[in-house]
């Protein structure tokens, strides 16, 4: 119920304006349970709350509804009922046997019960289950309602396909719709079962975000086990049963039967259904779309959610399902779908010689479509179904599953390896579409790579065996970074694509290998290297072009070629465009973040966040790139709160998947963003992980994680200025090295903080100043208002407020001018500082509040992430500041100034 506590609150509120509110929304969106929360929280102030429900079975039964309101009515309400209404009360409890009241008699029982409950309390009237409520029943709360409003509070749950509100309750009724859960909220569902933020994706794909099925699935998932790694690929349709059975359970027979035709139709057409149900299938498929399991629209008959088609097929008997494919055969007009139902109704080894050409037939064709997760489905079926098919039908079907990325089928296509009899090429080749299709999880995947290069290698075909050392470069890249071995594999790769003569593999190659020579910063050809890829995909054309051009885009953004990055992305999506794979695309939409975002257009680069995070979860790939992809946007268009957020996300699920890059990425993220949020040990304890990692990883190029500046910042504001000194001369040299514009001018705005902190304000405003006009060049405007907002801090320090307010406000000018967050805290919200602190940094001024609490050093010095010894120099420069000679001093000053905040 946590999801929907807000929707509670709302309720609870309408109800106390109102007096009469309807929470509205289909079958499992959790109607009941935000009902029974009010109700809970309605009697937790004392006030009584009375619940009115009904089952299936009880339509035929009059009344039902009411025993639970003159059950729960309080002996001195019934003692103001008149005799005739006393003995309706007792009729309807079957207390007394007799003729059934007349309605009147009802109506006006029941509203006088109301009405007498109502003056001696603040009473809730909630009813539920209204679907199920007989026609006498619904007559008389609508009566009593429309009548007792001002005296009682009253709360329906109704479905859309049911009574109107103002029917159940009266005019004026306000009503609320209950939304689905969003992919945060489905992932806390989750998450609170131990279940991984990748699997979560792939339930609230399946789900739709109904709460219900959420809830039963995460449930069942955790009984089962939960997954010992992301990359599990269990269907979730089996643990949405108990819902299911729920839906179904007020469906006559024929109902279900039209539903599996519905379920397992390649095309679900009303057309279709209607020919192989016949008769049946309009009574049964408006009973099916009241119950909320199915949808009519636009001629076609659509599930709420992708399980809950596949939970109807899953909790259908073999042979219903085959006499279903049967009548959906005769009843298809298109070849493929009656090839299609026509082989699934048959025996496993069963479909004839006459069928396997028209199925191979069926397969290209969806292929060419770009419909690969058909063109999976139909290789599959002809190894299920057709004995001695040969390995060519499941290696084709594994290579489409990774071309549409689905390592569910991919998976598929690998626990059927063992029926054919492959040998080392085909085996090699389902191997290698896994760890394709496995996405960033295919770190986990090193020993996958390994069996494939070594089958590879035994089947002795380079273009093979240059594949495997790619796939076995991209998962050691992934879970180790940039490490020397890493290079060594994707060098091996191309050498093997060069003996093949194969210019696609050869781009892939190279790609990689500049991409990696790159981040390592210590390779003065990885240009070249990049160019020779380039060449070789112009060469091959289709996809080969992509991963090198992407590369490409990288490369001008690290050299902060941000004009030529936005041109080279702009040239690049037509070719991603028209490929088939939504790998690419997902590649393609993560770098278009990061372009718009770097030049300050917030909005766009939140819209392709939205799509690349929409579709990472229709795919069921990693979460992690997506979520830092949704942080970064957030930064540059959105909320510092919300960035915070996707950037832990993205680091939990990225964990999760052992991608130690993207874990770096989205630690920077964190600590950039607690930074900005004037979290200084936060921001220190994540920068000092990003550095740990980045070394772990070989990252040489500060242009791959720019978080040094950041750091130094971080130390800075924890005072720890000599560190931060070191890690800014440190980076500086790396970063003149390799020419890298950006992060030398972000450097020099950390070193500014750095000398402020010495007092060296002339060197300080000298450095801010060169940083301004460098990102004004490379056309950075978010990064020219943080320089700003730091020059804005630095003379207040001075004691200059004028000129301090004038830099706050032109930095204002241009977040707001890019739709983005202050990159600051809002003024109203920050402590005052007193004025007896005055002089101080933020870092002092931190460590002089904790000591006035009472803290020791070594507490201190915990509490900011820094040593002992870095807050014993610290001190020392507070007491000179201050003009105290020891601790006991200063507290004693620090009571004196919150006695005399003038002082």
């Amino acid at each position: 119920m946590t999801a929907h506590r807000p929707l509670v609150e709302q309720v609870r509120g309408q109800l106390r304006q109102t007096g009469a509110v309807a929470v509205v929304g289909p079958s499992g969106f959790g109607k009941s349970a935000v009902v029974d929360a009010v109700c809970t929280a309605w009697r937790a102030d004392g006030d009584p709350a009375v619940r009115l429900s009904s089952a299936p079975g009880d339509a035929h039964l009059a009344y039902v509804p009411l025993v639970d309101l003159f059950t729960a009515c309080p002996a001195d309400v019934r003692g103001e009922l008149s005799d005739l209404q006393r003995s309706t009360v007792d009729w309807v409890l079957r207390r007394v046997t007799g003729p059934e009241p007349d309605p009147a008699t009802l109506r006006v029982t029941v509203l006088a019960c109301l009405q007498a409950w109502g003056r001696g309390a603040r009473l809730l009237l909630a009813v539920d289950d209204v679907h199920w409520w007989g026609p006498g029943s619904l007559d008389v709360l609508g009566f009593a309602a429309r009548r007792s409003r001002g005296s009682v509070s009253l709360l329906a749950a109704l479905r859309p396909d049911g009574p109107p509100p103002h029917d159940v309750l009266g005019g004026g009724t306000v009503e609320i719709a209950v939304p689905a859960l969003g992919p945060r909220e489905t992932a806390a569902v989750a998450r609170s079962r131990g279940i991984p933020l990748r699997t979560a994706g792939r339930v609230h794909a399946a789900t739709g975000g109904n709460p219900r099925l959420v809830s039963d699935i995460a449930a069942g998932l955790a009984r089962a086990g939960a997954p010992a790694g992301v990359l599990d690929a269990r269907s979730p349709a089996p643990y949405a049963r108990k819902t299911l059975h729920a839906w179904l359970a007020d469906l006559a027979e024929p109902a279900h039967h039209v539903l599996l035709l519905a379920a397992l139709a390649a095309d679900p057409s009303l057309d279709v259904v209607r020919r192989a149900a016949g008769p049946p299938a309009d009574p049964a498929l408006t009973a099916a779309e009241a119950a909320g399991l199915v949808r009519m629209a636009e001629g076609t008959v659509a599930f709420p959610a992708p399980v809950v088609r596949e939970a109807v097929v899953a909790e259908a008997e073999e042979g219903a399902v085959r006499r279903a494919h049967h009548a959906l055969a005769e009843a298809s007009t298109e070849p493929a779908d009656q090839v299609w139902h026509e082989a699934s109704a048959l025996a496993p080894a069963g479909i004839p010689a006459r069928l396997l050409p028209a199925l191979a037939d069926a397969a290209e064709a969806a292929r060419e479509r770009g419909d690969h997760v058909r063109a999976t489905e139909f290789g599959l079926l002809v190894v299920d179904r057709a004995d001695g098919s040969g390995s060519g039908p499941l290696v084709a079907a594994a290579q489409d599953a990774a071309t549409a990325g689905r390592f569910d089928l991919a998976c598929g296509a690998l626990d059927r390896l063992n029926r054919t009899g492959a040998g080392s090429a085909a085996c090699a080749r389902i191997r290698l579409a896994v760890v394709d299709a496995a996405g960033r999880g295919a770190g986990s995947l090193e020993e996958t790579a390994a069996r494939a290069l070594a089958e590879a290698t035994s089947a002795e075909e380079p273009v093979l065996i240059s594949a495997a050392y790619l796939g076995l470069a991209r998962c050691a890249r992934i879970g180790r970074g940039y490490r020397a071995g890493t290079l060594a594999h994707a060098r091996d790769a191309v050498e093997w694509a060069d003996r093949a003569d194969d210019p696609a593999s050869r781009a892939a190659a190279l790609a990689l290998t500049a991409e990696i020579e790159q981040a390592r910063g210590d390779a003065p050809d990885h240009a070249a290297t990049l160019r020779r890829a380039l060449a070789a995909g112009a060469a091959a054309g289709g996809r080969a072009v992509g991963e090198p051009g992407r590369v490409a885009v990288e490369f001008a953004l690290a050299e902060d070629r941000r004009d030529e990055a936005e041109r080279l992305l702009s040239e690049l999506r037509p070719a991603v465009g028209q490929a088939d794979r939504p790998a690419d695309l997902l590649l393609l939409l993560g770098t278009a973040v990061q372009v718009h975002a770097r030049g300050g257009d917030g909005r766009t680069a939140r819209e392709e966040a939205r799509r690349l995070l929409a579709l990472a979860r229709d795919l069921g790939t990693s979460p992690g790139p997506p979520w830092y992809a949704a942080a970064t946007a957030e930064l540059a268009g959105g909320t510092l709160e919300q960035a915070l957020a996707f950037a832990e996300l993205g680091l939990t699920a990225s964990e999760e998947e052992s991608d130690a890059v993207f874990s770096a990425h989205c630690l920077h993220l964190s600590g950039m963003t607690r930074l900005l949020l004037r979290d200084s040990g936060g921001a220190l304890a994540d920068l000092l992980r990003v550095r740990d990692l980045a070394r772990d990883l070989a990252v040489g190029d500060p242009a791959v994680i720019r978080y040094d500046a950041d750091l130094a910042e971080a130390l800075a504001a924890t005072g720890d200025v000599e560190t931060a000194t070191r890690t800014v001369v440190g980076a500086r040299r790396r970063a003149e090295h390799l020419e890298r514009r950006g992060v030398l001018a972000s450097l020099d705005r950390a070193e500014a903080l750095c000398r402020t902190a010495a007092g060296e304000f002339e060197a300080a405003e000298h450095l801010l100043v060169r940083a301004r006009d460098s990102f004004e060049e490379l056309g950075y405007p978010l990064e020219r208002g943080r320089v700003l907002l730091a020059h804005s801090s630095v003379e207040q320090r001075r004691r200059r407020p004028a000129r301090a307010r004038e830099l706050r406000a032109a930095a204002g000018a241009v977040f707001h001018q890019a739709g983005a967050p202050l990159w600051e805290p809002a003024g109203p919200g920050r402590a005052v500082a007193p004025d007896w602190l005055a002089g101080l940094t933020d870092a002092e001024k931190r460590i002089v509040e904790l000591v006035t609490e009472g803290h020791g050093n070594r507490d201190i010095a915990a509490a900011l992430y820094v040593s002992v010894k870095t807050v014993e120099a610290v001190l020392t420069r507070i007491y000179r500041k201050l003009g105290v000679r020891s601790r006991v001093q200063l507290v004693a000053l620090g009571h004196q100034g919150r006695q005399s905040p003038g002082r």
